[in-house]
């Protein structure tokens, strides 16, 4: 009895399967069928698609490519012990000392700081000098970029704005506001990148003017390497001048002190006094303490010096762009299959769609 059972199941689940693929094929076929009852939707679709590319394709701008690769060179021999300890133990932790400081110079790159240097810098573009900033306003309101808003907003703040003044923090909320946007399309011109192997790092630019890209990302590369070499070095810069200041005064006062010696010895050279003694001796006292205040000082700033050379980093362009750039755009055979593809997707959508409706939805 449960064997009979167990072979009648069995020929039941055979028989649900059998219909199941049954029932998935005449899916198919009738899904087939009303695909080619609706040919020409289809074609139409294709063809919507195929206009589209071609409206694509004609309208796209081309895109010119900067890139610059650079790397970091920094002298590790004026290091402390302590960082000296530290640095035996990189290859274990991965240089992450290192690491840090890669990310963060490509990080001052997209820092609006940078960019407003880089912004607010002179440029002669078709015999005409301006800021780079305005060049490149003209350049984003040619593409349609600069004063991109939404469908309910009537007129663009912004339309037909450009820079009067560099100063940066005199600016009203209107030229804040156009720098903000600024800096936010330059941020998607801009890509950077590093490699975990060699350290060597790249900047990218993305323009749709060959003399823009080209500019931008050599006056990137230089605002972004002078401001980190100068803020490393702030510290010992500082002192190396006050030790400069320092010894150029005490050159100064031993100077004088030994000229007042002298005067004192013209003075009394025909005629010998021991009341002669006693401003020679205590000039002479003078000159001697100050001698050693200045030795000592001499000493402090050739420490400072080596150490100001040491520690200055040294960030080195391997590959600067060149003209002509490399050029980036839409082929019209991609473009046409783009299309081709649209077209078929969206044509097929909206009779999948209304097979469905009507046979599972609509009573």
């Amino acid at each position: 009895m449960n064997y009979e059972s167990m072979n009648q199941s069995s020929q039941n689940t055979k028989d649900s399967e059998q219909m199941s693929i049954k029932d998935l094929v005449l899916l198919i076929r009738n899904y087939w069928m009303e695909y080619s009852k609706n040919r020409r939707l289809l074609w139409f679709c294709v063809s919507i698609g195929l206009l589209w590319g071609i409206y694509n394709r004609w309208n796209q701008f081309k895109i010119f490519e900067a890139e610059l690769s650079f790397m970091l060179n920094e002298d590790q021999h004026g290091a402390s012990g302590l960082e000296s300890v530290i640095g035996q133990f990189g290859g274990l932790l991965g240089n992450g000392s290192d690491d840090i400081n890669l990310q963060k110079i490509l990080e001052l790159g997209k820092s609006r700081r940078i960019a407003e240097k880089l912004f607010f810098s002179k440029l002669k573009i078709d015999e005409k000098e301006d800021y780079l900033a305005n060049h490149l306003i003209k350049e984003l309101e040619r593409t349609g970029i600069w004063t991109k808003k939404p469908f309910y907003v009537m007129e663009h703040p912004l339309k037909g704005f450009l820079f009067k003044n560099a100063n940066t923090q005199d600016f009203n909320r209107l030229e804040n506001t156009a720098l903000k946007q600024l800096h936010s399309l330059f941020l998607l011109m801009l890509t950077t990148q590093v490699s975990e192997k060699t350290s060597i790092m790249k900047l990218n630019i993305q323009c749709t003017h060959e003399q823009l890209s080209y500019e931008l990302v050599r006056r990137l590369f230089d605002e972004m390497s002078n401001f980190y070499i100068d803020k490393t070095i702030e510290k010992q810069r500082i002192t190396f001048n006050d030790l400069s200041l320092k010894t150029d005064s005490l050159r100064v006062l031993i100077h004088g002190k030994q000229y007042g010696l002298a005067g004192i010895k013209d003075t009394y050279r025909s005629t010998w006094l021991y009341q002669e003694e006693v401003p020679k001796t205590i000039l002479d006292q003078d000159i001697r303490m100050l001698q050693l205040v200045y030795a000592e000082a001499m000493k402090n700033k050739e420490i400072a010096s080596f150490s100001l050379d040491h520690k200055t980093p040294f960030i080195q362009a391997i590959d600067l762009p060149i003209m002509p750039l490399k050029t980036i755009q839409l082929s019209w055979i991609k473009a046409l299959l783009l299309g081709l593809i649209y077209g078929l997707i969206v044509g097929s959508l909206f009779v999948f769609g209304r097979k469905f409706y009507n046979d599972h939805i609509r009573i």
